[in-house]
């Protein structure tokens, strides 16, 4: 029996170190990802489809005719809020008031008509409880002019209606103001124990309390609304806070912006050579554009929610349609130019690193060169899930980071087809950014600096800083995590190669972004969460299956 020579003994042994690691990282973000990441204990307890029978029930109720009216439905949170709780009394107790005291997280519900101001709006808590509503008006309406004596029994007695007690509650705003044909007043109650402190430094930095307001419209009640009143200082500390992040951030891109202008310019002097694979490139500009109108049109919902009813609804959508292939025509060519720039570099500094690049961007998957870096993928996603995992463990107990709890439901829920996110988002994100950090940017630095470290380093340092804007405090603990996620990655692409890297950016983007759909405890979401997933090992099981028939590799472009 002949022996494995060296080599390959080598390489089946790093393959196992892989393997085992990814493993590890595996275990650690299943069983210590809530510990790492805050996770507020509240349960939604209503579907959009309750939401809308709810709010649509109510605004009846409050005489709204919605026969001609539109109507778009979203799940949001008051981020702000949660933080001010979070960092005065703790998240258990801020989970609690938002279960029972603050409708931190509303499903919203909206009825407009296009180029006309009136419209209703109803919040629904997650409970499924009204927690506001607002009716919308013409400046011009007409409607009574009560005083503002009678126009608070008026909301009093809504209040009553409502279940709620005043004896609980203490006024501490009453505003009125004259329209051409009404007068219009504003009411706000405190509720009395709910005052929470909030220092800052500052003995008189303010307190944040329970507040019910409503609003008088004539003599109908326009608005109404259950809230948490935040200290003016403590709002102006964390906007500043996240301005902060946002400067590093567009620095970043800024410097982002200057590797896809390199990359123009090498892509051209390289053309005039000949020495530009341009097909490689096209296809994967292609893909990235339809993946990220994809994206787009999934969205649907929130964009008929924010849609402004001055402007005319068919100039709305067109221009929507006409920002969403722009959006799909800046990834195209930013991605072709990086591909085909960076291509071209890394066929001279580490050519090893694109083995299957070409058979993939062309859809060639039977090869077993691509079911090795989808397999190699999983285990690289792994191991750095695990990484982030206890990364913030780390960060949170010794150098005082914090994050924002995650709540009950996630933005991705209000797309039509809520698993398409993660797996749209996740590619583009894996494309766009491995060809840019990792085959342009370290074959760019090491072409032209002569140095593997400061080739792993700067590429590593721009990616993670241009993810500065996200709520991390402080702000600099986001670039920390991820320019040491970047070296990582960085590193397999020296040793595992391109498509290793960004089969392991999808498997962790896809992980995190469709956390909400794996933990909603909803069969259908779940088992779209885990398709979402398993998608990328596709490659792995066709590319197994040719090597079982005898596939052959990548075979060398024209």
């Amino acid at each position: 029996m002949t022996a494995s020579p060296p080599g390959a003994r080598r390489a089946r042994f790093a393959s196992l170190l892989l393997a085992l690691g990814g493993l590890a990282g595996l275990v650690a973000f299943v069983t210590l990802y809530q510990r790492a990441i805050p996770q507020a204990a509240v349960k939604l307890e209503v579907t959009r489809g309750q939401a809308d029978s709810t709010g649509r029930a109510f605004a009846i109720a409050e005489g709204a005719d919605l026969g001609a009216f539109r109507q778009a439905t979203i799940f949001d949170g008051n981020t702000e809020a949660l933080v001010f709780l979070q960092r005065t009394v703790g998240l258990d107790s801020a989970s609690a008031w938002a279960r029972s005291r603050v409708p931190i997280w509303t499903w919203n519900v909206r009825w407009f008509r296009p180029q006309s101001k009136e419209e209703w709006r109803v919040g629904i808590g997650v409970d499924g409880a009204v927690a506001r509503f607002t009716h919308l008006v013409e400046e011009a309406a007409p409607g009574a002019s009560l005083t503002q004596d009678s126009a608070r029994t008026l909301a009093e007695q809504f209040l009553r209606s409502r279940g709620w007690s005043l004896d609980a509650f203490t006024p501490v705003e009453a505003s009125s103001e004259k329209k051409d044909q009404r007068t219009d007043h504003h009411f706000t109650w405190e509720e009395k124990g709910s005052t929470i402190e909030w220092h800052g430094g500052d003995p008189v930095a303010g307190a944040g309390s329970v507040r019910i307001a409503v609003d008088v419209a004539g003599d109908r009640i326009s608005g109404y609304r259950r809230f948490l009143k935040v200290p003016e200082q403590f709002s102006r500390g964390l906007q500043q806070t996240l301005s902060v992040g946002s400067v590093v951030a567009i620095a970043a891109l800024l410097f982002m912006f200057v590797l896809v202008l390199a990359a123009m310019g090498i892509a051209i002097a390289r053309q005039k050579r000949g020495d530009v694979r341009w097909g490689v490139a096209l296809a994967l500009a292609a893909f990235v554009s339809v993946l990220s109108l994809g994206a787009g049109a999934t969205m649907w919902p929130t964009v008929e929610f924010t849609y402004g009813t001055e402007v005319q609804w068919a100039a709305y959508v067109g221009l929507i349609l006409l920002a969403g292939l722009f959006v799909a025509a800046v990834y195209g060519l930013w991605t072709l130019f990086i591909v085909a720039a960076g291509e071209a570099l890394g066929r001279d500094t580490f050519p090893a690193s694109l083995g299957g690049l070409t058979d993939a961007a062309r859809g060639r998957l039977l090869t077993p060169a691509i079911a090795a870096a989808s397999v190699r993928g999983y285990a690289l996603g792994f191991l750095i899930l695990g990484y982030l995992t206890l990364f913030y463990l780390f960060a949170r107990r010794f150098l005082g980071a914090w994050l924002p709890a995650e709540g009950p439901h996630s933005e991705i829920f209000n797309n039509y087809a809520p698993f398409v996110a993660p797996l749209t988002i996740s590619l583009v994100a894996a494309i766009t950014e491995e060809t840019t950090f990792r085959l342009f940017g370290i074959s760019l630095v090491k072409r032209y600096l002569r140095s593997t470290v400061l080739a792993l380093l700067i590429p590593a340092l721009i990616w993670a800083f241009a993810h500065s804007s996200y709520a991390v405090f402080p702000i600099y603990i986001r670039g920390i995590e991820l320019t040491i996620a970047g070296l990582i990655f960085g590193v397999a692409f020296l040793r595992l190669g391109l498509l290793t890297c960004i089969v392991a950016h999808f498997v962790v983007d896809a992980v995190l972004i469709g956390m909400p759909l794996l933990s909603s405890g909803n069969a259908a979401y779940v088992v779209s969460g885990v398709i979402v997933i398993g998608i990328a090992l596709i490659p792995a099981a066709l590319g197994l299956i040719a090597a079982r028939r005898g596939g052959g590799a990548e075979p060398a472009p024209a």
